[in-house]
């Protein structure tokens, strides 16, 4: 679902894929002609509604209803108490949609949550929404990223210290267990924990008491815990670098964050959220994407995930004038590397409003130059050889070749 974006052209016919919010100012500005709606295009010479002393009176005031692009810029827990939906912070997609029912179905009992998945993929945003959908959303969301704190640090930062414990030690001062009591404590980054450590968060799983460093007396705790990693705890514990009482303690109820590359019926409507948190953060007024832009959207491996794609936007936005070109989301000087999936190429057809045609004679030339490429490199790079084989003359091979630019 990318209903944030509309196609529409400008007076020189360029096409642009314009933020909805943005529409009702540009149609004013006349910097766009006309832009599509549900039943085609619509001129804005045509629509008799703009006509008005109180400015444009078109139905396109009130197309951003179901999200609105102003609430972007808030933290998420004050989007969500605003009334945003789980899906607007998340995504509209399939995969999307999956870990949206997985949310809420655990969000409201007690269980331990492990949240696995690559880097960049959101997990740290999932445990926040966890917490805020659940009867704990008023007590405190403490997160510990276990992957930054020394070894020699991490047992006092979670289970707190007594005053003279150690030398340092000037004061008492509560561990993190006990700062989360009655909420929720997020340790990210889990498997960097070491094995006495783990020995130790083991402990206080199974009794819910923690003893601080130099104390005598245990505090019960209430505290739900949900954990992330981006590595894979499995091998981890068949390398003996895990604990497999512990994983299970942790993994209670499991949440997999797919990558972004699997979830391309999200790429554009996470492009436009970043692009409207953006232009909030830079003080920009970017309005929208080039028909070229879209094209690198889609065609992106993105294999720094989600938040790839919001630090790929954001610089986007801070050197774009108006419109977000296709140099604007050039990744270390060079060219962002195209490697559109066939869900993508879909994706970029509907976001355009194609036609059933269009969107077939799409698909089918990135299957034809699929199938030629791999028969091409299997062949050592011999057309004769890969002509033959494809069972096409050596002069239609060619000349596909050389339209695809190969």
């Amino acid at each position: 679902m990318n209903g944030l974006l509309v196609p529409a052209k400008s007076e020189s016919d360029t096409a642009y894929f314009v933020l909805k919010d943005s529409l009702e100012d540009l149609i004013k500005e006349r910097k766009i002609r006309k832009f599509r709606r549900s039943n085609g295009w619509l001129a804005v010479d045509q629509d008799q509604r703009r006509k008005s002393e109180d400015g444009y009176k078109g139905p396109e005031r009130r197309v951003c209803r179901m999200v609105d692009c102003a609430l972007f810029p808030l933290a998420i827990e004050e989007q969500l108490r605003k009334g945003v939906s789980v899906e607007a912070v998340l995504g509209y997609g399939k995969r999307a949609g999956e870990i949206v029912l997985k949310l809420k179905s655990v969000a409201k009992t007690n269980l331990s949550v492990l949240i696995q998945g690559k880097t960049g993929t959101g997990k740290g945003v999932v445990a926040l929404i966890l917490h805020q959908l659940s009867n704990r959303r008023d007590k405190p969301f403490v997160r510990v990223d276990c992957g930054a704190l020394p070894p020699t640090l991490i047992e006092s930062e979670l289970f707190g210290y007594e005053r003279g414990s150690f030398t340092g030690a000037f004061r008492s001062k509560p561990g993190r267990f006990e700062v989360a009591n009655g909420g929720t404590i997020f340790l990210d980054e889990i498997a960097n924990l070491s094995l006495d450590m783990q020995t130790r968060l083991l402990g206080f799983l199974e009794e819910r008491v923690v003893n601080s460093i130099g104390g005598v007396n245990s505090i019960r705790l209430n505290v739900r815990v949900i954990s992330a990693t981006n590595a894979d705890l499995v091998d981890q514990i068949q390398r003996y670098q895990f604990r497999e009482d512990l994983f299970y303690r942790l993994n209670e109820f499991e949440i997999e964050m797919p990558p972004l590359r699997e979830r391309s019926d999200d790429i554009f409507y996470l492009a436009t959220k970043f692009l409207a948190i953006a232009n909030t953060e830079l003080g920009k007024h970017v309005f929208g994407f080039s028909e070229e832009a879209i094209d690198v959207l889609s065609g992106h491996d993105w294999s720094g995930n989600i938040r790839e794609l919001k630090n790929t936007i954001k610089k986007a936005v801070l050197l774009a004038d108006e419109v977000i070109e296709a140099e604007h989301l050039a990744s270390n000087g060079r060219e962002v590397e195209s490697t559109a999936s066939l869900d993508g190429l879909l994706e970029n057809a509907f976001v355009k409003g194609l036609p059933l045609s269009a969107i077939k004679d799409v698909i089918t030339k990135a299957v034809e130059k699929r199938i030629i490429d791999r028969v091409y490199e299997q062949s050592h790079s011999n057309k004769k050889k890969t002509s033959e084989t494809l069972g096409i003359d050596y002069s239609t091979l060619y000349r596909k070749m050389k339209g695809y630019e190969k």
